[in-house]
């Protein structure tokens, strides 16, 4: 006969075991989706709104991805540094998909979640590792991002004022 003890730490164990897989999907890192369709549809995006597109390599096996998730989700300025400058691609890499071929295209990463920007022309502008932008082991430097994001957003607001002029 199971004791409320062992049926509560049961129910806690398979309250987990069928959360993970809706946490992992909410990261949205698919390990199914191809990453180069992703990548063009935020590119013609970014060229429609004049953003950047700001990659993301992680996936659901990443404590520090889980982290950003939160970081960008719980704080209003930073989440409206993301959205007003970048079309955000999330790709996974993992033991589920290398994805090798897409990632080979751009500068190696050393870790995840790490950064890429990229201009609506496919320009790498930046290979930006998250590490630097850690505070203690539970988040991110919200003063330390919101300054990366306010250098690409200038660039990009710069690029769009350039498309404007040369436009007849």
């Amino acid at each position: 006969m199971m004791t409320k003890k062992t049926t509560l730490l049961a129910c806690a164990f398979l309250t987990v075991l069928c959360a993970a897989p809706v946490l992992a999907a909410r990261l949205g890192y698919d390990p199914k989706a191809d990453p180069f369709e992703q990548y063009h549809d935020a590119i013609a995006l970014a060229n429609a709104q004049n953003k950047l597109v700001l990659i993301v390599a992680g996936g659901d096996w990443c404590s520090w991805c889980y982290v950003f998730d939160r970081f960008v989700e719980r704080d209003a300025d930073v989440k409206r540094g993301l959205e007003d400058g970048f079309v955000v691609v999330k790709v996974y890499i993992g033991d589920e998909n290398y994805n090798e071929q897409f990632f080979e295209q751009l500068p190696r990463a050393y870790g995840a979640p790490h950064l890429w920007i990229v201009s609506p022309e496919r320009v790498v502008l930046a290979s930006q590792p998250t590490g630097v932008f850690e505070r203690n082991k539970r988040t991110y430097d919200k003063q330390e991002f919101l300054s990366f994001l306010e250098r690409w957003n200038a660039h990009g607001a710069h690029r769009h004022a350039e498309r404007l002029s040369q436009t007849p």
